[in-house]
């Protein structure tokens, strides 16, 4: 069986061959998954013209359609930041997304990210997550956060937690934050139950609710839809939560809204992701694969140009 790993990047290198093949004209907006963009100094500029869901999925078909192993999900059809390129997310095989950059007029696609750069070129993340507001631990006074988009079901999270536990412990002044980030339920059916219990478990109890997060990733493999509020009750009783409070906070109103302004928080930071993690603003994906040492030092890197 080919590893994950492996398998993203040769679908990765299955995008670049044959994408070549997609429709990009029609200015119509899709009926499902477009955003609009945020203000910028592109914005005065000439707007892509967005495909349509359908001409997409057509696109998907054509060029993929020929491998019943493969399948897709396109999740998200914007105007990019860069001006004249629609941006399409698919997730390929249920795997991380890939970022198409749809160039008007043509039917040609660029598979890659879109990196900010300049003499500050984290400033507009930074300015963002000071709307972060999810539970925190750390330094009173930190010179800088790490804030995380975390989704409990997803299994590159569970790697990252013991990674983002060390860096806690080799730097106890910085604060870090775990924002709820629930990916769609056709990719992880449980994981917006699982947000609403944690977000309830950091509502009653901070300290407690860095056990609980441990807990449900430490039993990922255990839990299910149908199963999933017996044993994310369960995990609650393990950590020393009331099972029954968070069961009826999780239900309530009040948590679907702050799990939705989490979700609106990663959005505007164009967070499809998980895990995501911002250091100082700089986003980090895959940060389980970077080797420990360099991570230490682009967080002190960060520490040493805090604000900048």
């Amino acid at each position: 069986m080919m590893k994950p790993k492996l398998m993203i990047v040769s679908l990765f290198a299955l995008i670049i061959s044959v994408f070549g093949n997609a429709q990009t004209a029609s200015p119509k907006k899709p009926a499902t998954h477009a955003s609009s963009a945020a203000a910028s100094p592109q914005s005065t500029q000439k707007k892509a013209a967005l495909p349509t869901t359908d001409e997409v999925e057509a696109s998907m078909k054509r060029s993929f359609g020929y491998d019943p192993a493969v399948t897709w999900q396109i999740l998200e059809i914007k105007e990019s930041s860069v001006p004249g390129l629609a941006e399409v997310l698919v997730s390929m095989n249920k795997q991380q997304p890939v970022h198409l950059f749809l160039v008007t007029g043509t039917q040609t696609a660029i598979v890659g990210q879109v990196l900010p750069f300049g003499p500050d070129p984290f400033a507009p993340a930074r300015a963002s997550l000071k709307a972060a507001f999810g539970p925190s631990r750390g330094g009173q006074n930190p010179p800088i956060d790490i804030v995380e988009f975390s989704d409990l079901e997803c299994p590159h999270c569970k790697v990252a937690q013991p990674v983002l536990a060390k860096l806690f412990a080799d730097f106890p002044q910085v604060r870090f934050i775990f924002q709820q980030f629930p990916l769609p339920a056709s990719l992880h059916p449980w994981a917006l139950k699982a947000a609403q219990y944690a977000d309830c478990a950091g509502q009653m109890n901070k300290d407690a609710f860095w056990k609980y997060v441990d807990a449900i990733f430490e039993n990922q493999g255990g839990i299910a839809l149908a199963t999933a509020d017996d044993k994310l009750k369960e995990l609650a009783t393990g950590v020393g939560l009331d099972a029954q409070k968070i069961s009826t906070c999780a239900a309530s109103p009040e948590t679907d809204a702050r799990i939705k302004k989490s979700q609106a928080l990663g959005a505007t930071l164009d967070v499809n992701e998980t895990p995501t993690v911002f250091i100082n603003g700089r986003r980090v994906s895959g940060v389980a694969n970077i080797p420990y040492d360099n991570l230490k030092q682009l967080v002190q890197f960060e520490i040493d140009h805090a604000g900048k």
